[in-house]
């Protein structure tokens, strides 16, 4: 089961990310679970993926295009 985030995950990390640049560390809670992070690099890679899933439930997931094959 993948787990489900929301809008207010996204500004906790945007938050923690702040916390890290100006005191080095921050902790974020996130489907119950507290992650204390160091590394700004690693939360911002969790920033994308939860923005992703959260952008998809918002404003609809993007579907592969294919296109008819052409001769000429």
């Amino acid at each position: 089961m993948a787990a489900s985030y929301t809008a207010t995950d996204v500004s906790n990390i945007r938050a923690a990310l702040v916390t890290i640049a100006t005191r080095g560390a921050a902790e974020v809670e996130i489907n119950g679970r507290r992650v204390r992070y160091t590394d700004i690099t690693k939360l911002q890679a969790l920033l994308e993926i939860i923005e992703a899933e959260v952008n998809g439930e918002t404003y609809g997931a993007c579907l592969p295009v294919s296109f008819a094959e052409v001769d000429d």
